[in-house]
């Protein structure tokens, strides 16, 4: 009964296209879209996911270190009449440094076989006579561009005033064009973690138009950005989901999206009991939005939380099993023109440096 008695939802329409300096949409740079083409072929091509090449070599090394350890540790220990105790030793310590050397050699080695790939591909497509890209009348092309950092990367671009919700300022262009420019530290990027549009069902169960996109994963080398590229009427909505591959961090605590002049920062917070209006970001339970979506009620629930005269907007579905990662849903009004979308969450292991929310 409160929920129904909040503020009735903003009319839904076109929106103006966000941020234009960074609308890479509007320019259709021809060497640009070559070379995304490229990449989203190469990735399904290679199955390469920079996040699984970490883990996997994660598992490998820690397996080879752990048997080396052990033996040699077996094999010194045998001098002190200690071979058990000092196989454990070795077999730990090797064992530690073989998931840090072997997640990134097989990172590496992965990525650079990507890169390879792109390099030979676009070298073909250079080659070969260009081909027009086909588009049904009316349709408009939409990119979605997503970063995960950790938190404390995030916030050290921002100052105090930036702090604020709503708040932009010069941080977060200057976070954005080093991102681009690859020249963030490898270590503050998540390469775990991507976009991906929802299912039909959740599509629907949103109110929101199903959409089958190209995705090109980020982490490969210094290209962190997950990208998203379709084709889509203005006025319609679409929502899409990032997942993490590991456990941790789990907790988003801030978020920036895409405004109409720039970025901007959010915090996702839960809903007032009373007086709630829709906000650009907000937190609930993960298991409540499944509910809905299994109900076909999350649509009606996100008209009133969500608001809709802003392009993009960040729904964090909060893990009900506090040791998983949470999920953020990412609900994308198609503006009336080419526009590019960018989202960059910020995470925290769970419960870490937690405030206040009148303190945050």
């Amino acid at each position: 009964a409160c929920a129904s008695g909040g503020p009735a939802p903003r009319a839904a329409g076109p929106v103006v296209p966000p941020n234009p300096a960074r609308n890479t949409a509007i320019r259709d740079d021809a060497v640009d879209r070559v070379r995304f083409d490229c990449a989203v072929t190469v990735q399904h091509a290679q199955s390469f996911d920079p996040g699984a090449s970490l883990g996997n070599g994660s598992i490998i090394g820690a397996a080879a270190g752990g048997a080396t350890g052990g033996s040699l540790g077996a094999l010194f220990g045998l001098i002190g009449d200690v071979p058990g105790a000092a196989a454990a030793v070795g077999a730990v310590f090797l064992g530690a440094v073989g998931i840090v050397a072997g997640g990134l050699f097989k990172l590496f080695a992965d990525t650079s076989a990507y890169e390879r790939g792109v390099t030979a591909c676009v070298a073909a497509r250079a080659a070969s006579s260009p081909t027009a890209t086909s588009i049904l009348s009316g349709l408009v092309e939409y990119r979605l561009r997503v970063l995960s950092l950790h938190h404390q990367a995030f916030t050290s671009f921002l100052s105090t005033a930036e702090l604020a919700d709503g708040a932009a300022g010069p941080g977060l262009p200057r976070l954005a064009e080093m991102a681009d420019a690859g020249t963030l530290e490898r270590g503050v990027v998540l390469v775990d973690r991507h976009v991906t549009a929802v299912t039909e069902p959740v599509a629907r169960a949103f109110g929101a138009t199903p959409v089958t996109a190209r995705v090109k994963l980020g982490g490969a080398s210094r290209d962190y950005w997950d990208e998203a590229r379709w084709f889509g009427t203005p006025g319609e909505r679409t929502v899409w989901v990032v997942t993490a591959r590991n456990r941790r961090p789990q907790e988003v605590r801030r978020i920036a999206l895409s405004d109409a002049t720039a970025l901007a920062h959010y915090r996702p917070l839960p809903q007032p009991l009373f007086g709630a209006v829709p906000e650009a970001t907000i937190a609930i339970g993960l298991s409540y939005l499944l509910y809905a979506q299994d109900h076909g009620t999350a649509g009606t629930w996100v008209d009133r939380a969500i608001d809709r005269s802003r392009g993009i907007g960040a729904i964090v579905a909060v893990n009900d099993d506090r040791v998983f990662a949470d999920r953020v849903y990412l609900v994308v009004n198609h503006a009336v023109s080419a526009a590019t979308y960018e989202a960059v969450l910020a995470w925290s292991q769970r419960g870490e440096e937690r405030e206040l929310p009148r303190d945050r």
